[in-house]
């Protein structure tokens, strides 16, 4: 009996260690970015709220020692056991090895028409100051003509909130773009709209779109920003494919062995131009960058220099990925339109593409949270020829449409 025991004790003894141990050392691998987010806390004069603490837990958990490897390990048995889920069914793989969300159930969201209204709102005011307004939504990853599931999988499906965000839209007199219609396609396969690993479009559909949107604006505004078709004809880039370098967001959830790495495909402007760049990241540091379409609207870094597929996606090319503001100045056409843009990372490539057909363009993240912005203030304290919102259909959602909540 006293051996039992005794070697309860020691069990007891090595476990508290490598316990204890194990939490210290992730403490010190967390430490810098769990300081910079309390210092954030802190810089913006939040309460450490139930939701602010779940966030430093969030940093925690992201930064933990070791973190890919369990992550790894993990979708390397779901593999084994020949899974099609992961993550307690976060996400889901289909037939052909693309990831989707998932859901068993989603709560619906009776707000619809209010945000709706809030657009509506947005395009009166913008009016009185002669300023158009398009609404843009991208299409989700999912789509029922062309992703194959096995039997039983839950797929999370925003088609049905698209459909019904749009019509009151519509009815309401906006002018949308949906983008669902056009792709994928046979002129664009499903396989060259969406990354596997990512939730984002890849950056050929991402030029596909931004030349629909130039198209859409000419036929509903009367204007021309490409008149000679230049930066609208593909062949004015070099398409450029990177081999097995592209882990997405999605993929870095459950690992590469659970979906694999896969190729990534840039385009590169045959033009140089000059650009003036200000951007602010969600910490309210900014920067300033100027120069050529690649020195100034391209983190080349991404594909020149990160070595660690865990860290940023390839995806992150254009604009470093999504920052909660830019202001971007097309230095050889500063009589260009004026486009102010509420949208999420789906609009960073885009962005860069339409930048040298347009004078200037503003971005503001649609879910961004800090004191320093505030959407509607922006809007009436500066002048545009146009306003363009984008909404990942994910994304719809009252945190996407902060701003013009009261009727004036």
């Amino acid at each position: 009996m006293t051996q039992y025991i005794l070697r309860k004790r020691i069990f007891a003894v090595v476990f508290l260690i490598a316990i204890f141990g194990f939490s210290a050392v992730n403490f010190v691998h967390s430490y810098e970015p769990l300081k910079e987010k309390v210092l954030e806390i802190v810089r913006n004069k939040e309460e450490f709220s139930v939701e602010k603490v779940a966030e430093l837990e969030t940093v925690i958990t992201e930064n933990m020692y070791g973190r890919m490897e369990f992550i790894e390990t993990y979708g390397f048995v779901q593999t084994l056991l020949d899974k099609r889920e992961c993550n307690n069914f976060s996400y889901i793989k289909d037939e052909e090895g693309f990831l989707h969300y998932a859901s068993f159930y989603r709560e619906e969201d009776n707000r619809l028409f209010e945000y709706a209204m809030r657009v509506k709102r947005l395009q009166d005011y913008a009016k009185t100051k002669g300023t158009k307004v398009l609404f843009v939504v991208p299409p989700g990853k999912y789509d029922k003509n062309y992703t194959k599931f096995r039997t039983g999988m839950p797929v999370n499906d925003p088609n049905y909130i698209v459909d019904e965000m749009m019509f009151y839209l519509n009815r309401l007199g906006v002018e949308t773009l949906d983008l669902r219609e056009c792709m994928p396609s046979e002129e664009l396969t499903y396989e060259e709209t969406f990354f596997k690993t990512d939730h984002h479009w890849t950056i050929p559909a991402a030029y596909y779109a931004t030349c629909k949107i130039v198209e859409k604006m000419e036929d509903s505004f009367g204007v021309d920003l490409d008149p000679e078709n230049y930066y609208t004809d593909v062949n004015n880039y070099d398409m450029v494919t990177y081999r097995k370098g592209m882990l997405g967001s999605m993929g870095r959830k459950t690992g590469a062995n659970f979906c694999g790495i896969e190729d990534f495909t840039a385009l590169w402007p045959h033009f140089e131009g000059s650009y003036t760049r200000v951007c602010m990241s969600e910490n309210g540091k900014t920067n300033e960058k100027e120069g050529s379409f690649t020195e100034c609207l391209m983190e080349t870094s991404v594909l020149t220099e990160k070595t660690d597929i865990y860290s940023d996606s390839q995806y992150s090319l254009y604009l470093n990925g999504l920052r909660v503001y830019e202001k971007i100045t097309n230095n050889e056409n500063p009589e260009g339109c004026r486009i102010f843009m509420i949208r999420d990372s789906y609009f960073s490539p885009v962005m860069a593409f339409m930048m040298p057909m347009c004078g200037q363009i503003d971005a503001i993240w649609s879910l961004e949270n800090t004191d320093e912005l505030d959407i509607e203030s922006y809007i009436k304290e500066n002048e545009f020829d146009y306003i363009m919102i984008e909404v990942y259909p994910y994304n719809i959602n009252s945190s996407a449409f902060n701003f013009f909540k009261e009727k004036e």
